[in-house]
């Protein structure tokens, strides 16, 4: 077969199921090469897609409602695009000018499932991976577990941010811990010690207790501080300055992550609720109860009483033309409280410093500003729903009536929407007790944008969708683009992905049944078998997703990578309970540090069987007292809702 043209022998390998691709990799190099060809797995992606299953399923279904059956009909016939019968059944050429016509329903199928855009690079081997393997999750090394000895106390993380390299892939994992110390960890899918702790600073660092307490106060003190607000957006990395923002309480803490060492503090006249995004030649958005303000790193810190301002009453309107209430000193005064997430609009001119800037929060409007004109507003769009995390891809929005089944559009039209220049803005929050996912066109062409100019209320509906349905029966807590995939997460410990669409289902699963039984531990019951899966208890939640590629990497790893670079698309996870993972796929964990932990302590215990019983029995306590009363409030919320 070597001597045959590799358009033959793709011919022939498209024919094997993906687990056999698979083996063919390890047959040669140029197997290998062939094994990972970018049409074959976009195709193998397309017929795996819950999109053609359920399209396949209705064909062939012989109970169908009849008049669901000729609207399906209707759809394959729509302008001939899809009509595969020939004009004489009988000529010689027939047979091939059907597979030819067969051939082209199927490749108008694809482009209307498509959900990647001209210009853009996708691995869709790795996409394969993505959409269909079985993840695995792996911990931080001492982020939010249980301590091994009795004198150890858990520590949980209160943020997580990242650090990336200069090619936009992750390097360090940052986060502040409940002790008011600062953890990195080794988050590099090269290196060989990705999830150890590589550096903590002292206790007490953040909310600034210092060594004139003993050590006892100083974490009581700290803790009490660290967990009173509960921000999630509450840390920033700029990885070219190699900087963190911490956000405790009203105070900004700018600290060097080479020494971990505070440069300055920066109060704020109310407590943080929210950061943007920290780069490089960009001020720092910083959002507060009541206000925003714009964060010069550049500029040394204004005096505690330069930055007092005051709301003098209090705005009794419910109407969001009078969000912005004025200028005092330089930031924006909100008449309603709770600014929770800030998005920056990536832009080409960084070098300038300008750009959208986009906030939401527990208001039922997003608000736009223009950095170059702040505080001035630009504008508002309505929701209707209060926002918990914004995030946004570099690529135009498409309209659900060019997607597919509403109806099937030509191949051509969706070509022209999606070569336009733009942004989709997406956002994930609450809509009357449900999750609610909403995608917005941010475009120069009118027709195709949400926005208008210097407008406060103008929505264009064809330029936005907002799924409350579908989503979740609980508010969404985070989203983030993965791959050409939105994930999110929602508050029964659910991760979703679907397609850029925000309706079409990839897959999902809950963090509570991905957790990896401990080493050593026997379970006989459903309690303990709960507890032992991993650090990770029961009930948790996801509240923030951080992908392990950077926004601003529009291009990522070739289809011919090695197969260590298919790991740098994971994602890291911040859990509730204060724990950091990183979420994989494959038939391999991102990382094990237990292997490392259970080793180290297998030499030093010496008597280690007692005193592992005794924590096994602590466990399945904790574990069976924390279900009790989780149970018991599950109860109450739904007595609530009868009025009781």
């Amino acid at each position: 077969m070597k001597h045959l043209p590799d358009e033959l022998l793709l011919h022939i390998i498209s024919y094997l199921e993906p687990a056999e691709l698979v083996n063919l990799q390890h047959v040669s190099r140029h197997f290998l090469n062939l094994s990972r060809d970018d049409n074959l797995w976009k195709s193998l992606s397309f017929s795996h897609s819950v999109t053609e299953r359920r399209r396949r399923r209705l064909a062939s279904a012989v109970d169908i409602d009849p008049r669901l059956a000729e609207l399906i009909r209707a759809a394959d016939n729509l302008a001939n695009t899809f009509d595969t019968s020939v004009h004489d059944p009988h000529a010689p050429s027939a047979e091939v000018q059907q597979a030819r016509n067969r051939d082209k329903r199927k490749q108008v199928l694809i482009a209307n499932w498509d959900p990647s855009y001209p210009k853009e690079k996708v691995n869709w081997y790795q996409e394969f991976i993505h959409r269909h393997a079985d993840q695995k999750l792996s911990w931080f090394q001492d982020a939010g577990s249980e301590g091994r000895d009795e004198e150890e106390v858990r520590r949980e993380a209160t943020g997580a941010g990242i650090l990336f390299d200069q090619d936009g892939l992750a390097d360090k994992l940052v986060a502040p811990m409940d002790d008011g110390s600062i953890s990195i960890w080794d988050a590099g899918a090269s290196s060989d010690r990705q999830g150890r702790l590589l550096a903590k600073s002292e206790v007490g660092l953040l909310p600034n207790k210092g060594s004139d307490l003993d050590l006892d106060t100083r974490i009581s003190q700290s803790q009490a501080i660290m967990t009173e607000t509960g921000v999630v957006e509450c840390v920033s990395i700029d990885s070219q300055l190699n900087k963190g923002f911490f956000a405790v309480q009203n105070v900004l803490n700018e600290v060097d992550l080479h020494t971990l060492k505070v440069v300055s503090r920066t109060p704020y006249p109310f407590p943080i609720t929210a950061l943007s995004e920290a780069h490089h030649r960009t001020p720092l958005t910083v959002g507060t109860n009541w206000t925003v303000h714009l964060h010069d790193t550049r500029k040394p810190p204004l005096a505690p009483s330069s930055v007092r301002c005051e709301l003098i009453g209090g705005a009794t309107d419910t109407s969001f033309s009078r969000l912005e209430t004025g200028d005092f000193g330089g930031h924006v005064s909100l008449s309603q409280p709770g600014a929770l997430s800030i998005l920056h609009l990536p832009t080409t001119r960084e070098w300038d410093g300008n750009g959208d800037i986009w906030v939401g929060g527990r208001f039922t409007s997003m608000l736009n500003f223009d950095r170059r004109f702040f505080p001035r507003l630009r504008g508002t769009v309505h929701s209707g729903a209060r926002l918990s995390c914004m995030t946004a891809i570099p690529y135009a929005f498409v309209p659900h009536d060019l997607r597919l089944g509403r109806p099937y559009s030509s191949p051509a039209q969706l070509r022209e929407a999606k070569s336009l220049p733009g942004h989709t803005l997406i956002t994930a929050g609450e809509y009357k007790g449900k999750g609610s996912l909403e995608l917005y066109g941010l475009s120069a062409e009118p027709t195709r944008s949400i926005n208008s100019s210097d407008s406060r209320t103008t929505r264009n509906q064809k330029a936005c969708y907002q799924n409350r349905q579908t989503a979740s029966s609980s508010k969404l807590l985070s989203v983030a683009p993965h791959g050409t995939r939105i994930v999110f997460s929602d508050g029964d410990g659910n991760l979703k992905w679907v397609e850029r669409d925000g309706s079409t289902p990839v897959r999902q699963f809950n963090i509570n049944d991905l957790q990896r039984p401990s080493h050593g531990a026997t379970t006989n019951s459903s309690i303990s078998q709960n507890q032992h899966n991993g650090p990770h208890g029961w009930g948790d939640i996801v509240q923030k997703i951080l992908p392990t590629t950077s926004p601003s990497l529009l291009t990522p790893v070739s289809p011919d990578s090695s197969p260590s670079s298919l790991t740098q698309n994971n994602l890291i996870l911040w859990t509730g309970d204060g724990k950091l993972g990183m979420l994989g796929f494959g038939a391999e964990a991102p990382f094990d540090v237990d292997e490392f932990e259970d080793a180290l302590e297998e030499q030093g215990d010496g008597t280690g069987s007692n005193n592992g019983g005794e924590k096994v029995r602590e466990k399945e306590y904790s574990a069976e007292m924390r279900r009790a009363l989780e149970l018991q409030a599950r109860e109450l919320r739904w007595l609530r809702g009868y009025g009781l």
